[in-house]
């Protein structure tokens, strides 16, 4: 993992936790934790190691990176020391061993901040293409809606134009750019759902005619019945090929023994 560059410093410790995003993931460092909680770095990485031994490696990857940190010494020397990356977990697994009156305090105040970080990062980065391409799109499709709903009414071929219902789909091209919306009106009885939600229609909300749902079950079955012995055809010429297949050999060993 990339090194994390710091220089030390003797100012007063912020009042808020210092976070930062990591690989798209909110993270703080062993350093930082140790100057909000005002505890000597040494002690803080002794307290992650000790973690560590009761960890899994993927756990300990996932939760503790090491990493380091430079630090600025005498005459504009510098040196490298380890410090650790932490996710939300490995700060929450940390920090339950910190005791003491403001603890809870510095605590709390931790995890408000990853939960203001990571509200930020689920919010959608504003994509100037991508809104204007939403426009497009809009104007095209109440340009169809607005064709479509005129012809519709205008043509009278509907006895109840009032209670016409419409349909709005957009779609993808080959090379995954959004082709033009398109209206259609819905026939009478229509349905526009998925399956799974059409099962649970008819279960409960439906009230459907004996009739057409006799005329469903039949289908389903008829279906059902096709698609058995469409197995039933497959798997006896899987057989067929594979006795096909053996029956040359069979011939070639008797063939062997004979001679």
């Amino acid at each position: 993992m990339a090194d994390i560059t710091t220089v030390s410093s003797t100012s007063a410790v912020s009042t808020q936790p210092e976070l930062s995003i990591h690989n798209g993931n909110v993270i703080t460092t062993s350093t930082q934790v140790a100057r909000f909680f005002h505890k000597r770095h040494a002690d803080v990485i002794r307290s992650i190691k000790n973690l560590e031994l009761e960890m899994s490696e993927e756990e300990r990857q996932r939760n503790f990176a090491l990493t380091s940190q430079q630090i600025a010494g005498p005459r504009g020397a510098t040196r490298q020391e380890p410090m650790y990356q932490l996710t939300r977990d490995g700060f929450m697994l940390l920090a339950m061993g910190f005791t003491g009156k403001e603890a809870l305090r510095w605590k709390l105040a931790y995890i408000a901040a990853f939960n203001r970080m990571e509200a930020e990062l689920q919010k959608p980065a504003y994509d100037p293409a991508r809104i204007q391409l939403a426009h497009s799109l809009a104007a095209q499709a109440a340009a169809q809606v607005t064709q479509t709903v005129f012809e519709a009414i205008a043509s009278g071929s509907n006895s109840d134009w009032r209670r016409v219902r419409y349909l709005l789909s957009f779609g993808y091209d080959r090379d995954s750019q959004p082709t033009i919306p398109r209206v259609s009106v819905l026939e009478d009885g229509a349905f526009a759902m998925t399956l799974p939600q059409l099962t649970r229609a008819i279960r409960t909300d439906l009230m459907l005619p004996n009739t057409t749902l006799a005329n469903l079950a039949a289908a389903c079955i008829h279906s059902m019945t096709e698609h058995a012995e469409a197995q039933e055809r497959k798997a006896a010429q899987a057989a067929k090929t594979a006795a096909a297949a053996d029956k040359p050999q069979l011939q070639h060993t008797f063939n062997a023994v004979s001679v």
